[in-house]
C-alpha cells in the first residue's frame, strides 16, 4: 500500500494540504508557496512523478491572489515562470492528485 520510499513526497503532500487549507490567500503568505513550490521541485522520488502540474493547479483555484502575485512578480524567475504557465481543468488536477496520494497512503479533502 503505502510506499516508503516516497516519504518525502508523502511529506511534501502533507505540507500542501496544511498549506492549502490553512494559510489565507494573502500577499503576506506568497513567499511561504514559494518556497514551498521550490522544495517540491527538488522532492526526490522513485516511482512517483511529482505532481508539480496538479498542485500549481490547485493554488491557481484555492489561492488566486498568491498565484497572481507568484506569476507577475516571479516572471523573470524561470521555473516559477514555468509553474505558473501550467493550465489544466481543475477537477482533472484534483483527482490526479488524489489518486496520487491514495497510492502514497494520503487521504485528506479540501
Amino acid at each position: 500500500m503505502m510506499n516508503v520510499k516516497e516519504s518525502e513526497l508523502i511529506n511534501a503532500l502533507q505540507q500542501f494540504d496544511e498549506l492549502i487549507m490553512d494559510t489565507p490567500d494573502e500577499r503576506k503568505f506568497v513567499l511561504k508557496f514559494k518556497d514551498f513550490i521550490i522544495t517540491l521541485l527538488k522532492t526526490k522520488t522513485t516511482t512517483v512523478t511529482i505532481p508539480i502540474v496538479e498542485v500549481m493547479t490547485v493554488i491557481k483555484t484555492k489561492k488566486l491572489l498568491v498565484f497572481s502575485i507568484l506569476k507577475k512578480e516571479y516572471d523573470n524567475n524561470l521555473i516559477m515562470n514555468v509553474v505558473t504557465q501550467i493550465d489544466v481543468e481543475y477537477r482533472e488536477a484534483y483527482r490526479k492528485l488524489y489518486d496520487i496520494k491514495q497510492q502514497l497512503g494520503i487521504i485528506k479533502r479540501y
